[in-house]
This record gives structure tokens, C-alpha cells and sequence, in this order.
């Protein structure tokens, strides 16, 4: 994990190499959970609702350790909640949310991922959010992003938001972008950076 604890986003429609960044971001950290929608992490112990013994006795056992955890709900606004609870308690690790938008819509931000979005940075976590529908998040989110990272995306709500969000050039940027390639939005930065998942 980085030393500077912050949220992140990454956004892009399906397909266009979200998930893979993350692989990729996440790739050596040592204290990891996912909450993994889409079944798309397979490093790590995975768990989910019919095992939530497992995951108590699991989380227990090596919660002062290194660990990397796969959550993979069913149902996910509930699921979340326990989730984020046993995240916050712990801190000192990086939290990953696919589909974010499903959790947190902009009329709703739950506690106790509330806490985490506006006090994990305390606690030493890392959040890195995943949306392909940047328009459907929580603005509180993006409030508090350091970081975001814009694959292709042509929905219309969605590039106006990030034309507000960002400045009208972001437009022109993402349409230029080819496949798998991501522009990077930094907090404090003028300029924003081209690469490629």
C-alpha cells in the first residue's frame, strides 16, 4: 500500500479495463479486502453470505496479520454494511467496492461505509471505488477523491457529470482515449495524465 491513505475512482463502461487497473494497483498489498460484485479477484480467501461463521473465525484469527479477502454478496446494500463494519473496526488496509454506484447513490450513503468515505483516511484505509456510472455515485465520493481514473464512457449523464466535475476538456480527452487506456484526474494537479490499463 501507498503511504498516503486516500479514496480512489475508476470509472468506465464494462469492458474497458476498470478492473484490471485495479488488479494492478492492488497487486502488493499486503492487507486487502474486496467486495467483489462481479466475481472478477480470485487472489485471496474468498467468502460470502452462506459462510459468514468462516469469515468471523477467519477475521479473528488474522486480523493483526497480512491477509487478502474476496467478499463476493448476494445481496449487496446489506452485505456492505456488516462489511464496512468489520473494515472500520480493523483499518490499516485497502478496501475495494466494485460497483460502487449500487451502494452508495447520490441520495444515499450508509453508515457505516459513511465512515469509512469520510473518516478511513484516520484509520490508515485506502478505498478504491469501481463504476462504470460515475453520474449514479455519492458526491461525497468524489468530494474526497485524490484520485480518478476515466476509462471510455458515452453515456450522456455520465460525461456531463465529469465535464462539471473536471472542466469541459475532460470531454475531448475521454473520446480521444482508445481502448484500455484511462485518463487520470490527480487532486492538486492542472494537467491531466494519459496511460493505459
Amino acid at each position: 500500500m501507498t503511504d498516503e491513505k486516500k479514496i480512489i475512482l475508476v470509472i468506465g463502461k464494462r469492458g474497458s479495463g476498470k478492473s484490471y487497473l485495479v488488479k494492478k494497483m492492488i497487486r502488493t498489498d499486503t492487507r486487502l479486502v474486496v467486495f467483489d460484485l462481479m466475481s472478477e479477484y480470485v487472489e485471496g480467501v474468498t467468502f460470502g453470505p452462506e459462510n459468514p461463521r468462516e469469515l468471523a473465525w477467519f477475521w479473528r484469527k488474522f486480523y493483526k496479520r497480512d491477509f487478502r479477502i474476496v467478499y463476493r454478496p448476494i445481496r449487496s446494500k446489506a452485505e456492505i454494511l456488516q462489511l464496512s463494519e468489520l473494515v472500520y473496526s480493523l483499518g490499516n488496509l485497502t478496501f475495494v467496492v466494485e460497483e460502487i454506484d449500487s451502494i452508495c447513490t447520490p441520495y444515499e450513503l450508509p453508515d457505516p461505509f459513511a465512515a469509512i468515505v469520510q473518516r478511513g483516511r484516520h484509520k490508515n484505509i485506502q478505498l478504491i471505488g469501481v463504476t462504470p456510472a460515475p453520474y449514479g455515485i455519492n458526491r461525497d465520493l468524489t468530494r474526497q477523491a485524490k484520485e480518478i481514473y476515466i476509462f471510455n464512457t458515452n453515456e450522456p449523464r455520465d460525461i456531463d457529470y465529469l465535464r462539471q466535475l473536471l472542466g469541459s476538456e475532460i470531454e475531448a480527452k475521454i473520446a480521444a482515449l482508445e481502448q484500455y487506456q484511462y485518463v487520470k484526474w490527480t487532486d492538486g494537479k492542472e494537467d491531466f495524465e494519459i496511460g493505459r490499463a
